[in-house]
């Protein structure tokens, strides 16, 4: 396998791949169920449970990150999980959203959206786009500012940011104010990306687990909703609300989050582009690390700037 000049502090995700089986998914969702059953909250944070119910009447989970001090408005974060579609939110994404919470003097609702195989395309993508219209709807009762509501997402939870900002442009949905990209997933494998071809083996994630997802995310087809599952090819990107996007070097959707960044700015919205460098997709796993900590400390300011 191919050497990659990776920081330092990320030498032990060369020894990690994202599996291609179905069984090996099932087991982490398990594990993640274990290790989020015995984590411990953080104190900094009030952490509370919502609920959604979506088009097809299923009751969807949220939990929800809040400042300590009650009864007062908040601007408010939703973040969608990464995990190509198939994972659950693991401790990271918890302890990301207690510390965007606690910094940014916001809400944080991460959006438990329903898994595949078991659900597949466009499932995912419609429990977003009902969880940001039932925000809004409930923001007085849940002191939510319905003029601050942001989008955040990483991987495949990047690809439903883009996607439902679309979605609720195109179909009459509520405005939002932000949407922050980490490392996304936004045009399909066979896209014409110096990325896609360059990172086949990279480890962590690569064009072969990309090619996994695709297949069985998408195996009922896309339903007309082709240009929603990959938001590079949906034919308008105006009225999009500003952005931050995170790209990692070595990552075969690198081209995704440079590409989207590009035609954004062709539109006169404001973008920030971080192009890391020394990193793998998913790099902010290990986020004790310096240049983790350093890439949280961007988010933030964006995040801080956005609910102004």
């Amino acid at each position: 396998m191919k050497s990659y000049a990776v920081k330092p502090e990320f030498e032990k995700f060369k020894k990690f791949h994202m599996p291609r089986s179905l069984c090996a998914m099932k087991f982490i969702n398990f594990l993640l169920k274990i290790t989020n059953l015995f984590s411990k909250n953080p104190k900094s944070v009030r952490i509370s449970k919502e609920t959604v119910i979506t088009r097809d009447n299923h009751t969807l989970a949220m939990t929800m990150y809040s400042p300590l001090v009650k009864d007062q408005t908040y601007p408010c974060l939703l973040y969608f999980p990464g995990g190509g579609f198939m994972m659950g939110a693991n401790l990271v994404h918890k302890s990301s959203a207690a510390t965007i919470a606690s910094q940014c003097n916001c809400h944080v609702i991460l959006v438990h959206y329903r898994l595949a195989p078991k659900h597949l395309f466009p499932t995912a993508l419609y429990d977003t786009v009902d969880a940001t219209i039932d925000i809004h709807r409930r923001a007085k009762e849940l002191w939510i500012d319905p003029t601050r509501i942001a989008l955040a997402g990483d991987s495949s939870g990047g690809s439903l940011v883009a996607g439902t900002l679309m979605m609720l442009r195109d179909f009459g949905g509520p405005t939002v104010c932000f949407q922050m990209l980490l490392y996304p997933a936004l045009n399909k494998l066979s896209a014409n990306y110096t990325s896609r071809r360059k990172f086949k083996e990279t480890p962590v994630f690569n064009t072969r687990n990309f090619a996994f997802i695709n297949k069985i995310v998408y195996k009922n087809g896309y339903f007309g909703l082709k240009e929603y599952a990959y938001p590079l090819l949906n034919p308008s990107f105006d009225h999009l609300p500003p952005a931050y996007i995170e790209t990692a070097e070595f990552d075969c959707l690198h081209d995704d989050g440079v590409r989207y960044a590009s035609i954004l700015q062709t539109k006169d919205i404001p973008v920030t582009l971080f192009e890391t460098m020394g990193t793998f997709h998913g790099y902010d796993a290990a986020s004790n690390s310096p240049f983790a900590q350093f890439c949280m400390k961007k988010r933030l300011l964006a995040l801080q700037v956005a609910f102004k």
